[in-house]
């Protein structure tokens, strides 16, 4: 189980838990404790009620029989990984506005006036100067 906190990530295995107790729109994640340890308390706020409920039944019927004796051992606490950068359609927007602008060239330049053809790609080349002053121009997260 992964709960993310502001500024890290704690990595809770499953045999760390000793269990999972819903209390109204919180969850309390108590980790097992040996001999004089309090037991940690990870605690989850502002959460549906149905989806307290559901989760600690979840987490307390993934439970292993056998529990780890020091859960707070277990855990681990990291930094969290930066946002992956959204992914770009790059490849098939290029392929979408080229095809048929080669293939309406193509189309001109059959055509018994050849100035069409000139033009049209005069044309094309203007908008794809502009396409590409547009995208480097563009803001960046």
């Amino acid at each position: 189980m992964t709960l993310h906190r502001p500024g890290k990530e704690h990595h809770i295995p499953l045999a760390a838990i000793s269990f999972v107790h819903a209390e109204g729109r919180s969850v309390a994640i108590v980790l097992t404790a040996s001999g004089a340890n309090e037991p940690t308390i990870y605690r989850v706020t502002d959460v549906g009620e149905a989806d307290a409920l559901a989760f600690a039944d979840a987490v307390t019927a993934a439970l292993p029989e056998v529990p780890a004796p020091d859960g707070a051992a277990l855990v681990t606490t990291r930094a969290p990984r930066p946002p992956e950068p959204p992914r770009t359609r790059r490849k098939a927007v290029t392929a979408a506005v080229a095809v048929p602008l080669v293939a309406l060239g193509v189309f001109l330049a059959l055509h018994p006036r050849g100035a069409y053809a000139a033009a049209f790609w005069l044309v094309a080349l203007a908008a794809a100067a502009g396409g590409l002053l547009a995208y480097r121009t563009r803001r960046r997260p």
